[in-house]
């Protein structure tokens, strides 16, 4: 109940207004394929011509938890649900796998510890916010499922190892095993475990590496086996069994998703899972096989892992010389883990937790996702190593340490894979404290607490009938205790004296002292956790409403285009913005991205926002049919560094930057060069189109972060060929065209374009705006003037809208000014 009501904090936010507002970027995408499958069910939407516009993109994401939406979305709406209920059942998703995440969680620890520790474990994961933030109503991204299904994964596994170590399965006792519960319960959780795992790859491309630390355990239990001389049967029957089981059920499960043939590919359900389990499976057998090797023969432990390291380095380097496209699958997956990447370096949740985006040390993104359960986590980790080093460890023990120390690593290198550390670090983090409630007798002194408590007689209405039996029971045990009680009377007298001595009155008191001691440690860790938690569910994620109010005028103002619910066919025009707003303008505006989330069309959409020269941005919108480009205060300011790096350039062209002492202290001061002006972002954004010919301000945002007014935080420029001002004035002369204008927010800016004079004298300058106020929220306050020296200026040239939307030529009598 705690788990559920802390992430449906989120809810009235998210349903406000009568709609479902999603969180984040991903949620966008993730509903608009709930939104298909749910019409076009079960089929998954796995080509999307609205995304990497104009020529679509084939979407990488397994499809499971949309399928699932979708599934929900069904039920709730009796097989025929609204957009609102389809909504509705998206964004209620993440908070139901959540919830459910409990279940393993609790089972993997009750296996590992006890029941109280895992009790414990499961309300510290109720209210820690790296998981509340990903399972948050609203949240409609599979990283929910990932935890859920890992975790369930993992659990079963250290189920299996449980009961095989338990029940001492061995080869031999597999001709017996119908008589032996504990074997059968191995065998079953294994199988289950790979069932978990075949719907983890159904889920998350990258579930592979969850498979692959399978193998990685089984390797490293061999050899604390081989080092203490014990048989590791029960460990590679259980992990053999595991892995067969995920194959088993990877290819039907798959089958649908797979690609036409016998394609290879990692990015997308393929037949790489598959040869991929195998390949875990087949190592698994060599590991066995080796073992039992260096068991007959006696040799040295230290032969198994040296042997082992050198065939897997022999393997991949085969599988280079056999298939280079699987081994640069497997070298980009492992680079991904570490946190290289081209693109990974511009994303915030893949930088490494205790760095921010210019390599300074911080400590917030640990504290806001994990709190204080972090440190008490670390302190747990080291008591473990401690109490299960050598002799002492059990299988599922050490399966449990290599897991935390597993995902604290992927959390380290990329701070978004807190969600799944949450798991162990609140099993962690209840053992720990467990030790320290056990230090001050927590839970001896709670019992003397609720005993020193008076208890009172609840009314008068308790009958008459009740006191006479109550007498009459009390009279039974009074005679039936008399003697036993003259036997041991000498007995109570020489207790009675001992305890006296002792001070028996004492001991009998509870000791505040202790228990307040206990409930401030409980209250540190789970008082931030809770404040954290709220903060996330109620503030974070959701669209910015400056964009929320563009993208609806986008969707309700600029024309329809085709093929949204089915989109076989390529729409008519697309829409260029930065990667981070593509799925807010896909699901929102229901209009095609050049670039989104998977950053598609990024290359594109960098060199167009940070080119100088207007045709090279022209032939851009030109070969991406684009009609609309988006931008906001952060492409033009901290988002722009990252624009800048995709686009193959050095931020240090643009802005230069400088550490100054302020007030005693250092701090960074970036100063724009000239060349970031001359941007097309900057001109853009900054400057309202002014020197462009083609790109015409068509809406702005109603909210402006700017106390003057000048730049508000979203606006929408409308791609047109623009009418051309041509004549011909004195050679070399700069002509100036002028348009005074008014946004749709009420806001006067001046337009203006400026060329020179060939030669000849002859000139054309290309302008966007009508001056017949047809161009939708921003209306022309005058004509157009034109400028051809110091003392010549024409004005009063109209411009038509149809002059606009068809280039027409527009001929202006420049005066002599001689």
């Amino acid at each position: 109940m705690v788990a559920f009501l802390m992430r449906m904090i989120s809810y009235s936010a998210a349903t406000a207004n009568g709609s479902i507002n999603l969180m984040g970027y991903d949620s966008f995408y993730h509903m608009r394929r709930i939104l298909y499958t749910t019409f076009n069910f079960p089929h998954p939407l796995n080509f999307d011509t609205y995304i990497n516009y104009p020529a679509g993109f084939e979407v990488g994401w397994p499809p499971f938890f949309d399928f699932l939406g979708a599934l929900l979305a069904k039920v709730l709406g009796v097989g025929n649900p609204s957009l609102y209920t389809t909504e509705f059942a998206g964004a209620l998703l993440p908070v139901l796998l959540g919830v459910l995440t409990i279940i393993p969680l609790y089972i993997a620890a009750a296996a590992i510890f006890d029941r109280k520790t895992a009790l414990l474990g499961a309300l510290v994961f109720a209210v820690i916010p790296a998981h509340v933030y990903v399972s948050r109503f609203g949240a409609v991204d599979h990283h929910v499922a990932e935890t859920l299904l890992s975790t369930s994964a993992y659990a079963c596994f250290i189920l299996a190892l449980k009961w095989a170590r338990e029940g001492s399965l061995s080869l031999a006792s597999l001709k017996t095993i119908s008589s032996e519960k504990k074997l059968i319960k191995s065998l079953a959780f294994a199988g289950a475990s790979g069932l978990f795992f075949a719907l983890l790859i159904y889920t998350w491309i990258g579930a592979l590496v969850f498979v692959s630390f399978i193998l990685l355990y089984a390797f490293i239990q061999t050899i604390i086996d081989l080092k203490a001389e014990k048989n590791s049967d029960y460990l590679l029957i259980s992990s053999t069994v595991a892995l067969l089981a995920t194959l088993i059920f990877t290819i039907p499960l798959s089958a649908g998703s797979l690609r036409p043939g016998l394609e290879m590919s990692a990015m997308y359900l393929s037949w790489f899972q598959v040869f991929y389990v195998f390949s875990m499976l087949a190592g698994t057998l060599i590991l066995w096989g080796f073992s039992l090797y260096i068991s007959k023969k006696g040799l040295d432990w230290k032969y198994y892992p040296a042997a082992l390291i050198l065939i897997s380095v022999a393997g991949l380097l085969s599988l280079k010389i056999l298939s280079a496209e699987s081994y640069s699958f497997v070298i980009e997956g492992m680079s991904f883990f570490l946190g290289k990447g081209e693109y990974i370096s511009t994303i915030a949740e893949a930088l490494p937790i205790f760095l921010t985006t210019d390599g300074t040390l911080t400590f917030s993104p640990i504290l806001g996702s994990l709190g204080l359960c972090f440190i008490t986590a670390l302190g747990g980790l080291f008591l473990l190593g401690l109490e299960w080093i050598g002799e002492k460890s059990k299988s599922e023990g050490v399966f449990f340490l290599l897991w935390s120390v597993f995902f604290a690593y992927l959390t380290l290198s990329q701070r978004r894979f807190s969600y799944l550390f949450a798991v162990n670090v609140a099993i962690l983090t209840s053992y720990f404290l467990w030790v320290l409630l056990d230090s001050f007798d927590f839970e001896t002194e709670v019992k003397k607490l609720a005993k020193s408590v008076p208890i009172h007689g609840n009314n008068a209405m308790i009958t008459s009938k009740a006191e006479m039996e109550t007498k009459s029971k009390r009279a039974e045990k009074e005679t039936k205790s008399k003697k036993a009680e003259k036997e041991t009377k000498s007995k109570i007298k020489s207790k009675s004296k001992i305890n006296n001595l002792s001070g028996s009155k004492q001991n009998s008191q509870p000791d505040y002292f202790k228990i307040f001691s206990s409930l401030v440690l409980i209250g540190l860790v789970f008082i931030p956790c809770i404040l954290a938690g709220f903060a996330f569910a109620k503030d974070q994620g959701l669209i910015d409403p400056v964009w929320k109010d563009s993208l609806t005028w986008l969707g309700a103002s600029s024309p329809e285009t085709s093929y949204y619910l089915d989109p076989a066919g390529t729409p008519e025009y697309g829409v260029l913005s930065w990667w981070d707003y593509g799925n807010w303008i896909v699901y929102q505006a229901q209009r095609p991205a050049v670039s989104n989330n998977f950053q598609t069309g990024v290359d594109d959409s960098a060199h167009f926002f940070t080119t100088d020269s207007e045709e090279e941005a022209k032939a851009i919108i030109e070969k991406l049919k684009v009609k609309y480009v988006m931008t906001d205060n952060l492409m033009a300011g901290g988002k722009f560094g990252s624009i800048v790096k995709l686009a193959g350039e050095n931020i240090s062209k643009y802005v230069n930057v400088q550490t100054v002492n302020v007030n005693g202290g250092l701090q960074t001061i970036a100063t724009a060069k000239k060349e970031f002006t001359e941007t097309e972002v900057y001109r853009l954004h900054q400057l309202d189109g002014s020197n462009l010919g083609n790109l015409r301000l068509a809406h702005e945002s109603t909210a402006s972060v700017d106390d003057n007014d000048t730049v508000s935080d979203v606006k929408i420029f409308e791609f047109v060929p623009g009418a051309r001002l041509s004549g011909t004035a004195d050679p070399g002369q700069n002509i100036t065209a002028t348009l005074e204008l008014s946004s749709n927010t009420g806001r006067k800016f001046t337009y203006q374009n400026e060329v020179m004079s060939d030669k000849n004298g002859s000139f054309e300058i290309t302008v966007p705006y009508s001056t017949d106020n047809n161009a939708g929220g921003v209306s022309a306050l005058s004509t157009y003037s034109l400028n051809a020296g110091r003392n010549t200026t024409v004005s009063e040239i109209q411009v038509t809208e149809d002059d606009v939307l068809k280039g027409n030529k527009i001929e202006v009598k420049i005066p002599d000014s001689k």
